[in-house]
């Protein structure tokens, strides 16, 4: 068990979602740059080049996820981006890397890692329902009560890990309108603070106006 690093995503995820309806149409090209390609990044590194593959026509819920994202960036409101990522592939194609690594653990001291294209890229396995995470695959098909618990770190580079972890509630909560308390691998609730285990963790590299998906880890059990 970890102890809690950052607030919870449920008020985080919350916000977002009021951010999302409220924005207004601004268009922008899913596959525009968000910055003059020559500049540099944050520690010297180049801006990755803009892909050119074309998409399908966005919708309004794109667009104004894109220009959440785009004022995420502009006030470096890391986890505004990311929220505006679990809910539009606009946004996730936009705000990744030209190429990502991918790479899964057995658990047995054995890793395979494998590099995707970021237009190839779709296992992001985080979405957002309403107010809340959940995995965007269930780790049984059709379980809807599945959720998952997220914490982010921002390392001194100012590289972000959001480690998350497949989780089901007790459905008690204290009056509020949360979902209770984290049920643990011994089916009883986790003590307050805590965390179970990652499943999974996602690094984001800083560019020189936002960040952008670098590596998707999996920890297979």
């Amino acid at each position: 068990m970890r102890h809690r690093l950052v607030p919870g995503a449920i008020a985080l995820s919350g916000f977002v979602l009021f951010a999302l309806s409220a924005c207004g149409g601004a268009s922008s090209a899913a596959t525009a740059p968000e910055r003059d390609q020559s500049r540099q990044v944050r520690g010297g590194q180049a801006a990755p080049p803009a892909t050119t593959t074309a998409l399908a026509p966005l919708t309004q819920h794109d667009r104004n996820a894109l220009e959440t994202a785009r004022t995420a960036c502009a006030n470096q409101d890391f986890k505004t981006l990311f929220s505006a990522m679990a809910v539009s592939k606009a946004v996730r194609q936009k705000y990744s890397a030209p190429t990502i690594e991918v790479s899964v653990f057995d658990g047995k001291g054995n890793v395979s890692t494998r590099k995707v294209a970021r237009t190839a890229y779709d296992d992001f396995p985080v979405r957002q329902v309403d107010y809340y995470y959940k995995p965007a695959k269930p780790k049984m098909a059709g379980d809807e009560d599945e959720y998952l618990d997220l914490q982010f770190n921002e390392s001194q580079n100012e590289v972000f890990s959001v480690e998350w972890a497949r989780v089901h509630y007790d459905g008690k909560s204290e009056g509020g309108d949360d979902l209770g308390n984290i049920i643990g691998p011994d089916g009883k609730p986790l003590p307050p603070g805590t965390h179970p285990d990652a499943d999974g963790q996602l690094l984001f590299e800083p560019t020189r106006d936002c960040w952008q998906l670098q590596s998707d880890m999996r920890w297979r059990r």
